[in-house]
């Protein structure tokens, strides 16, 4: 890191308003951004502002279903509850903004929604208040009817019997994910789906309106509508039509887009758009996940490279850990600060693997697939320079690059520096929420609807909660079970002997490694899918070998970093003697899993570990029966750095589920058990007191408290 900082360019690049950069340049451009003056960011508005322009005079056809799943036409004025879907018709640029969730499926024509051009398919969209709120658009060009399913076509059929005279019918479907009863574990949350409706939109609601999903038809103070700016089109169209670049021998260069800037500008959001355009035009997409804190497809604390290929609609904790990574590497944390070194190898070993793929497809004659690479919003120091790292490893093809013209400030990777580096440079208006156009964030509009403005520990906490209470249906459909609390929910008995345990840079003796681990969040790591060059392939039969007699010293020297130090079992036993019986120790890594040998799966709580029999008992996300459990290739699990160190760690939502969060509301501390038996003897030991792992007791003594460290902004009074 010391030799790429003595080389990066330490200059600071100012876009100027009389400076613009040509559409038709190529190559690296370093000039400044195109001006203009329309905000792309979603906007805050004090008066209420219009941005639902369909008109309720347009057709609609309520449409109920029975018991035994025939669906048959409502009356218009039947109550909402009763509706399980809408079919409706559009004109050409109207657009629709709701609240919450909801199928669509684009009967006739076509509508775009983040970007994606959905016709004929039903894709489930994700609206919470606490992002931009999603705006469907009906678009002026037509497409092939593409075929429907049964439920589809039959709802077509009954709006084709009165009407027909639409450019564009959208059917709307009521669901029940789950995922809207996260207040039930999360009240903070409660909202997000669901708000109250205003006088100027109840005719709107009546019209359109489907249990789950409320249209808008004009937002006040707060309320952020999705948008895409014309720069972010353009950029957006680039990538969906330029031609591709050719090599050396002629062969077509898959596009890798690096989108970089500062926080709160709006990387993520464009990086989804940009996804989606790709995937229409390519049919898949890797998605490089390096922000260690705000991931997209995986939980926080890991960086990964993630195979998309379908629409993504909706903010990360709605998908989080859908998609098993093609390869992953834990850090378990939520910055790269105290560890630097080792983010920069796991970017390039994810790069690594994704120019592998590029050229076994080559070789097999199938088109390479792009990549999109989502960078951290830290852009200056050591940031800066991990961001040049990450050019060096990746060699993107095109670098987006988001600024903020309100302070004119964006600082820019200068590729003269990056051997055999040389992107095409595009700029983008970054949207921030500090330049909203009236009141705050956190204010409540005319309506009483009252809009969060979430912080980077609330995105995880949402990303974890989702991960942690996600379900399957038996069709392979995502839900989520929010009424089952983690603590009444089944572990998965796994032998301590079978597993790793990589105990990071963590000095906790041998001793106390399972008390350690014991009610803490860790990291499942599995055997990789995509071993780098000259690693160890390990096969099946060789895998299920490791539970023969527990992993040997071998295997975890294989499966673990170069210079990492280990307990092994073998010197073990040999000092408890032959007569000793079975010994249960686990092997203790003191360090992190091999970066080519293994990858990273999904968090596990551990729920309990017993001794005595030998086992782990560990809470794991349920995995998709579609597709092959990967569970046979677990061979072990990272203990990450506590909270006090940026570690990730099992939010407190979850620890309070099944009804603590309720009678603990108003608890205190132990001091007060005897007041509070005094005034409900029969309530004794209620509220948080009997959270498992939770303690709210005052230790004494010198240095016996704990201490956490809470990464927030400054006081202004301290400022």
């Amino acid at each position: 890191m010391d030799a790429l900082a003595s080389r990066r360019s330490t200059r600071v690049f100012t876009p100027k308003a009389l400076r613009t950069v040509s559409s038709s340049q190529t190559g690296s451009q370093t000039g400044s951004p195109t001006p203009r003056t329309q905000s792309p960011q979603p906007r805050s508005m004090q008066e209420p502002v219009l941005v639902t322009t369909w008109d309720t005079t347009m057709p609609v056809v309520a449409i109920g279903q029975s018991q035994t799943g025939e669906l048959h036409v409502l009356d218009a004025q039947a109550p909402i509850a009763q509706r399980h879907a809408v079919v409706f018709g559009m004109q050409a640029n109207d657009t629709l903004v709701f609240q919450g969730i909801c199928d669509i499926c684009v009967l006739k024509g076509t509508v775009r929604v983040y970007e994606h051009e959905s016709s004929g398919q039903w894709d489930r969209v994700y609206s919470p208040v606490s992002h931009p709120l999603v705006s469907l658009r009906a678009q002026t060009q037509t497409k092939d009817e593409a075929e429907r399913d049964a439920e589809a076509q039959h709802m077509y059929e009954l709006w084709a019997t009165s009407h027909n005279e639409c450019e564009v019918v959208v059917a709307v479907r009521a669901v029940d994910c789950g995922l809207e009863h996260l207040g039930r574990v999360a009240p903070a949350y409660a909202s997000l789906f669901t708000g109250s409706v205003a006088a100027d939109s109840e005719q709107l609601v009546q019209a359109i309106g489907v249990p789950g999903m409320t249209p808008m038809r004009t937002v006040n103070a707060g309320v952020q509508v999705l948008q895409t700016p014309e720069d972010w089109a353009q950029a957006l169209d680039q990538a969906s039509t330029m031609p591709q670049r050719l090599d050396d021998e002629f062969e077509p260069i898959a596009p890798v887009y690096a989108v970089a800037g500062a926080q709160g500008q709006g990387k993520s959001t464009f990086s989804r758009m940009l996804v989606n355009r790709l995937v229409a035009r390519f049919g898949r997409v890797f998605y490089m996940e390096t922000d260690l804190g705000q991931s997209e497809f995986a939980a926080p604390g890991a960086l990964s490279l993630t195979l998309v290929s379908a629409p993504v609609l909706g903010p990360p904790f709605t998908h989080t850990g859908r998609t098993e990574a093609y390869h992953a590497a834990y850090m378990g944390v939520v910055t790269p600060k105290n560890d630097p070194d080792r983010y920069a190898a796991c970017v390039l070993r994810l790069a690594q693997v994704y120019r592998d793929h590029v050229r076994s497809e080559r070789a097999r004659g199938s088109p390479a697939v792009p990549m999109v690479v989502n960078t951290q919003g830290w852009t200056r120091g050591l940031g800066l320079d991990l961001l040049y790292a990450l050019c060096q490893s990746v060699c993107p093809t095109h670098f987006v690059q988001a600024y903020d013209p309100a302070t004119s400030d964006a600082s820019l990777v200068d590729f003269a520096t990056v051997e055999g580096c040389d992107p095409q440079v595009l700029w983008i208006t970054g949207m921030s929420s500090d330049r909203m156009q009236g009141g705050d964030a956190g204010d409540a509009g005319e309506s009483g609807r009252r809009v969060q403005k979430l912080a980077a520990h609330d995105m995880r906490t949402l990303s974890l909660l989702s991960l942690m209470y996600s379900a399957w249906t038996a069709q392979g459909v995502a839900t989520w079970n929010m009424h089952k609390p983690l603590a009444a929910r089944t572990p998965v008995r796994v032998p301590i002997c079978d597993l790793v345990f990589w105990m990071g840079e963590e000095d906790v003796p041998p001793s106390q490694v399972l008390r350690a681990v014991n009610g803490t969040l860790v990291g499942v790591v599995c055997v990789a899918r995509a071993p780098g060059a000259g690693a160890h392939e390990w096969s099946r039969d060789e895998i299920r070998g490791l539970y023969a007699d527990g992993v040997s010293d071998q295997a975890a020297a294989a499966l673990s970093e170069p210079g990492a130090r280990m307990l092994l079992r073998s010197h073990v036993r040999a000092r408890m003697g032959d007569d000793a019986g079975p010994v249960l120790v686990p092997q203790i890594v003191y360090g992190m899993p091999s970066l080519t040998a293994t990858t990273f799966l999904t968090h596990a709580l551990v729920r309990s570990i017993d001794v005595r029999s030998g086992h782990v008992h560990l809470v794991i996300p349920p995995q998709s029966p579609a597709v092959e459990s990967p569970m046979y290739r677990v061979v072990g699990i990272v203990k990450g750095p506590g909270p006090s160190a940026f570690g990730v760690d099992v939010p407190v939502q979850a620890m309070l589920d099944g009804g603590f969060a309720e009678r603990a509301m108003g608890a205190s501390s132990g001091r007060h058990t005897a007041a509070r038996r005094r005034r409900a003897p029969m309530e004794t030991n209620v509220g948080i007191q009997e959270a498992p792992y939770v303690s709210v007791e005052v230790d004494e003594g010198v240095g016996a408290s704990a201490a956490r460290a809470r990464g927030g902004q400054t006081r202004r009074a301290l400022q």
